[in-house]
């Protein structure tokens, strides 16, 4: 009986890596552009000795991934090859700030997980299983903002999506009714933790991405397309961590692996106080980040498909670009939201369109506060 439960246990763990590898693997393609230096979206690395870093080793390292991934997908993972992946993921992102997507972050924790707990499948699903608590109850904690419910929930939910205007909105009083939306991510979150039916609550939470799939894929406002595959994966993953019972987290498995919780549950709070980085911490879809916007004196050629719409024009404001739209549109993969990174980037684009650049603005819709770089 106990061998039959470990090769269950060790099938769903392999069933795991390869939809990882899968989702992974198809959303890298798709945002090739974010690991690779040919795009005009600035290289911003974390520190400035690898701005030298040649080219060929961006494409070397994206290639070998990509590689890596359809491997796993065929042949049994070994150790070698999953440390070889990790590695090669770590270097890119390192050259880069920008690769440091959210999905990025959680198939990385995944792939830790499995490289250092290979032989224990049982231990991979039940850290997981705890990964994915942290997931939801951040992302959700995070929606409960000011910001959430104009930008996401009026402005793209009520307005793109469902086509209402503001005085139906204000009529029906619909305004709040968007803070549904982040005490049920919450509570589902902590169901997942603390219920004995993890199985029915893992249901619930597919049915929320496939909301969210109806909500910004093709048939919705046709939004972020590099998390549409990411969504499909969170589907897949719940359906694979939770097809047996997880049991109940014991103390001594929260001592044992304390650094994971320190990850995942601890280091995460300081997000809420600029301590510790908004995509680590699953902040998605929260109306927090602030925006860019980048005014020129007249419309860099090389930049027309990124300006805004009607910008431009003659007797009307200066032509202008939203960094958001800008990275969506070339590289497919969000900015990272953090104001630090913003600073670097407006150095970049100076040094590269030195006076043709007439200011950059940071906005912040929260708060109304515009700040110039």
């Amino acid at each position: 009986m106990y061998k039959k439960t470990l090769c269950s246990e060790e099938q769903q763990v392999s069933r795991l890596i390869k939809t990882i590898a899968f989702f992974w693997c198809i959303t890298k393609i798709w945002s090739y552009k974010t690991w690779v230096t040919d795009r005009l979206y600035p290289v911003i690395p974390p520190a400035d000795f690898l701005k030298y870093v040649p080219d060929f080793l961006h494409v070397f390292l994206f290639g070998f991934s990509v590689l890596a991934l359809l491997v796993l997908l065929f042949v049994k993972a070994n150790r070698l090859l999953l440390i070889s992946l990790f590695l090669s993921e770590l270097l890119s992102c390192s050259l880069d700030t920008v690769r440091w997507q959210p999905w990025e972050y959680m198939y990385m924790c995944f792939l830790l997980i499995i490289v250092i707990n290979l032989h224990r499948p049982k231990r991979i699903l039940m850290l997981g299983h705890l990964f994915l608590v942290s997931v939801y109850f951040f992302s959700g904690l995070h929606k409960l903002s000011r910001g959430f419910l104009s930008s996401i929930w009026m402005n793209m939910v009520l307005m793109d999506f469902f086509g209402l205007s503001m005085e139906a909105i204000l009529r029906y009083k619909l305004y709040f009714i968007g803070l549904l939306i982040p005490f049920t991510e919450i509570l589902l979150a902590v169901l997942l933790f603390i219920s004995q039916s993890k199985k029915k609550i893992s249901y619930l939470l597919i049915l929320t991405h496939i909301s969210i799939l109806i909500f910004i894929g093709p048939f919705g406002i046709q939004y972020n397309s590099v998390v549409w595959p990411w969504n499909l994966a969170m589907i897949s993953i719940l359906i694979v961590v939770y097809a047996k019972p997880v049991e109940p987290i014991s103390r001594e498995f929260f001592i044992t692996n304390s650094y994971w919780v320190v990850l995942w549950f601890v280091l995460p709070v300081l997000s809420f106080f600029g301590s510790w980085y908004q995509y680590f911490s699953f902040n998605l879809y929260s109306g927090k980040g602030e925006q860019m916007y980048i005014y020129f004196s007249e419309k860099e050629k090389e930049l027309r498909p990124y300006f805004e719409p009607g910008s431009g024009n003659r007797n009307k404001n200066e032509p202008y670009i939203i960094l958001q739209n800008w990275a969506m549109k070339e590289i497919r993969s969000a900015p990272v939201p953090e104001t630090e990174m913003h600073r670097e980037i407006a150095i970049s684009l100076r040094r590269r369109y030195h006076k043709r650049i007439v200011r950059i603005m940071l906005y912040n819709p929260q708060t109304g506060k515009i700040t110039e770089l």
